[in-house]
């Protein structure tokens, strides 16, 4: 080795700490992204986008308003991964049957002391995504409800089809494990966004009780807007309804008059339409309809607006539902075949 190699191995030797000492602080910043990127998709596409202030020993997670997370209300109730809900439903006196206006219109406090004090038994047998009656109808199969009074909301109810959510729980056959994993997922949310809550996010959540179906909502969201009334009726989509309703109310095996069709205000409520429906299907249609009732999403009552609109509803429909509840004798379970 002559004196030029002997320096240029030096100058090589020399320079190797300088480009490891370079190379670390981009290789921690890159760690640090990964963790960012990382921590960011927990906060905005999981469970973890949503707080776990709802739990408790009688309420689930039934919703997380995330893009990895959204429903867990159609497996919980078709898959009976929440056996305390769907044997209270199958159990209940009275049922109320319907979408998530039909939930939020009816999960107030004035429900609970009205229905506390007149029902021996209910339960809110409501599913966000608007479902409709191809999906309800399996569903009470599943469930063969011993109800004496039924309250269904209208609300576009009947027309023969069903949500995404709804498809999936019914028709594709890997459902009950991703829904079994949603539910997994949600003691490790309890563990951990419980006790640590700037952890986890604020996307909007809803929480159901297992025992009465009230759904509680938490999390962001607002926009308000006041309800209205469509008052356009499509003909034939009307009488597909009332062919559909007909089919419905001869599986429930109540009487007509314990079967009572609501709608629950929101913007463009189909009321006249609705209306039609329940004349030709010879049901009581109740449906308060009270000035500056608020959504808080375009969509479902405020908690101030729900709670009027269900104090007037039941002062209205109190009479009859007590009667049926009185009329004894459990109910057939042939369940909307």
């Amino acid at each position: 080795m002559n004196d030029t190699t002997a320096a240029a191995d030096a100058s090589v030797s020399e320079a190797r700490p300088a480009a490891s000492t370079r190379v670390g602080p981009y290789l921690l910043i890159l760690l640090v992204a990964v963790v960012a990127a990382s921590y960011y998709r927990l906060r905005t596409d999981t469970l973890f986008g949503c707080q776990a202030t709802g739990y408790s020993a009688d309420d689930y997670l039934s919703y997380c308003q995330t893009e990895g997370y959204g429903d867990f209300e159609h497996g919980a109730i078709w898959f009976d991964l929440v056996p305390q809900a769907t044997h209270a439903a199958s159990a209940a006196d009275l049922l109320f049957i319907g979408n998530s206006r039909m939930e939020y219109g009816f999960s107030t406090e004035v429900s609970k002391d009205w229905l506390a004090k007149n029902a021996p038994s209910y339960f809110l047998l409501g599913f966000a995504y608007h479902p409709r009656v191809l999906f309800q109808r399996a569903v009470l199969r599943k469930l063969q409800p011993r109800a004496h009074v039924y309250v269904i909301n209208l609300d576009t109810f009947f027309q023969e089809n069903a949500s995404i959510p709804a498809h999936i729980v019914m028709d594709e056959p890997d459902a009950r494990s991703r829904y079994r994993q949603k539910q997994i997922w949600q003691t490790l949310h309890r563990a951990v966004c419980g006790p640590i809550t700037f952890l986890c996010g604020n996307s909007y959540a809803i929480f159901k009780n297992r025992h009465t179906g009230m759904w509680r909502g938490t999390g962001l969201i607002s926009a308000n807007e006041v309800t209205s009334v469509n008052d356009k009726v499509d003909a034939a989509e009307i009488a597909g309804e009332i062919e559909s309703g007909r089919k419905f109310l001869d599986g429930l095996g109540v009487d007509r008059s314990c079967v009572i069709f609501t709608l629950v205000p929101t913007v463009d409520a189909p009321r006249p339409g609705s209306a039609q429906i329940a004349a030709a299907l010879n049901a009581s249609f109740i449906a308060p309809d009270l000035e500056d009732l608020l959504t808080f999403d375009g969509s479902h009552l405020d908690r101030q607006s729900a709670e009027r609109w269900s104090g007037a509803f039941f002062d209205a429909a109190g009479a009859q539902i007590r009667q049926c509840l009185a009329s004894g004798g459990p109910a057939p379970s042939s369940a909307a075949r």
